[in-house]
């Protein structure tokens, strides 16, 4: 390998690790079990510093630092980012990520899935007379939903979700976007992307996800 060659991929690793292209964007923030830990919000406030502002409450002593895996979306590039780092507390709120490195882009959002198995119904937007159908909600992220149903869709289809998949939060119906078609012995499952989320909505679902996580971590 040539001088050339190591100076060009030694640019693009630093262009792949520079912070301040990940300002803004959303990241759940795992253990190095790859258990979801919290979810928040990055930002760059010095020059190569990198800090996550927590939307859901961590349960972290502030006095010691964590290794965690990070997953992130970048719209910019339409690819999900993976990283890791080196957390450590800064200020009153925020977390100083030290250490931090891209591990990988895939095509996809790769958000972290809840499995669950919760009853709701869908209501295709198709046909002149559409009507509500029983379905089973398998697993649950923040952008999207795996959904066991008898009926035929296709990829494309828009459905509208409604489901108490969180027990005790109320969320508005959901509309989705099919994915993913499998066929199973019984019915079909369909993985569906949520279309048209508010912000609101959004960190509604990141914060019930995480509560299941805390809950399923605790009693391990």
């Amino acid at each position: 390998m040539g001088l050339f060659d190591r100076k060009s991929k030694s640019d693009q690793q630093r262009a792949a690790n520079s912070t301040s292209q990940y300002a803004g964007m959303r990241v759940e923030v795992m253990n190095t079990l790859d258990q979801m830990i919290f979810v928040g919000r990055m930002s760059s406030p010095w020059e190569g510093g990198l800090e996550i502002t927590p939307i859901t409450v961590p349960e972290l002593d502030r006095i010691h630092e964590y290794d965690v895996n990070m997953r992130g979306y970048q719209e910019s590039a339409q690819k999900a980012v993976h990283m890791r780092g080196r957390l450590t507390a800064s200020g009153a709120n925020a977390w100083r990520v030290k250490n931090f490195e891209v591990t990988g882009r895939e095509n996809d959002r790769a958000f972290y899935r809840q499995e669950m198995a919760a009853d709701g119904d869908i209501t295709p937007f198709r046909g002149t007379n559409p009507y509500a159908m029983p379905c089973k909600v398998l697993n649950v992220s923040a952008g999207g939903v795996c959904i066991q149903v008898d009926e035929t869709f296709r990829r494309g289809d828009k459905l509208l979700l409604r489901s108490d998949i969180f027990e005790g939060k109320t969320l508005p119906p959901l509309v989705c976007t099919v994915r993913r078609v499998t066929k199973r012995r019984i019915g079909y499952e369909y993985g569906c992307e949520f279309a048209d989320l508010t912000p609101a909505t959004e960190d509604m679902i990141a914060k019930a996800i995480m509560e299941i996580q805390l809950k399923r971590m605790r009693r391990e």
